[in-house]
């Protein structure tokens, strides 16, 4: 009996014994992996924050910009070279058509037809935008907005405005900022009268340059639609553009009301603050 005992006693320490190795691998798996988890939670954490520091930089917003104006030149480029060539060569063909009524007919509506690629290749990339003057550039802008449409496009500069301090990038994001502006007018507003009033810092304002963009329409709730990220009124990309210049760009409008658009660059920015959409009521 007592060596039975014996052997039940060595039996059950082998027992402990291989149980007490059992919980010390699993305690150690558990370490491990919770390093493992943390560790792996930490690098995504960095990832994301260095990801939302790229997409706030002004490298990032370049990269989308110039993606975006390359795009826009593609399209241009094959709506000149292809769809317009196409429409004057119909042309062509019509003036041959022997009924009169309807060689007219078919003259005034490829006229158009030619007339409407050109605007739209003219605005998707209009030509040496950042080598002329911004105030002429606007104004072509409102003069072929108004020759599109029944609204009238206007633009007021009380004196000669001074621009020479813009750098072809701002230069050109500003007159992209406009046009945006313009665009969401013409087709959203149902406005019968558009006024642009460019011009410099008057009084104790800072140095720089104002635009200020007031329509007649039916406004709309600027807010909800930036928030939301309803992109037809564009308030997003004009905000990029906005951001990458340091520009200040004010946004104020409610339904019913028509709206007006602020956009202020000025001489000498610091970096706080700017490229925001802020939103004001009427």
């Amino acid at each position: 009996m007592k060596g039975g005992s014996e052997v039940d006693s060595a039996e059950i320490q082998r027992l402990h014994g291989i149980i007490h190795s059992y919980t010390v691998f699993f305690i150690i798996f558990d370490i491990v992996f919770f390093a493992i988890i943390l560790g792996a939670v930490g690098l995504l954490i960095r990832y994301l924050k260095s990801q939302k520091r790229l997409r706030s930089s002004g490298d990032y917003l370049r990269y989308i910009i110039r993606g975006q104006e390359e795009e826009r030149a593609r399209v241009a480029r094959e709506l000149h070279d292809t769809v317009a060539q196409d429409l004057r060569y119909c042309r062509s063909l019509a003036d041959k058509i022997g009924e009169n009524d309807l060689r007219e007919k078919l003259s005034g509506l490829l006229d158009k037809s030619v007339h409407e690629v050109r605007s739209m290749s003219y605005n998707l990339a209009p030509p040496d935008v950042t080598k002329n003057d911004l105030a002429a550039n606007i104004m072509n802008l409102c003069q072929n907005f108004t020759e599109q449409s029944q609204v009238e496009f206007r633009m007021v500069t009380p004196e000669k405005a001074d621009t020479s301090f813009l750098t072809k990038e701002e230069n050109f994001n500003i007159y992209r900022i406009v046009q945006e502006s313009l665009n969401n007018i013409l087709k959203h507003a149902k406005a019968e009268e558009v006024t642009v009033l460019l011009r410099n810092e008057i009084g104790d304002e800072d140095k720089g340059l104002y635009i200020f963009i007031t329509d007649d329409g039916i406004g709309f709730d600027a807010r909800r639609n930036y928030v939301s990220g309803n992109s037809h009124f564009g308030l997003l990309g004009m905000n990029q553009r906005a951001e990458l210049i340091k520009a200040k760009l004010e946004i104020s409008s409610v339904p019913g009301a028509g709206s007006q658009i602020k956009l202020v660059k000025l001489k000498h920015t610091s970096p706080v603050g700017e490229g925001v959409i802020k939103f004001k009521n009427l």
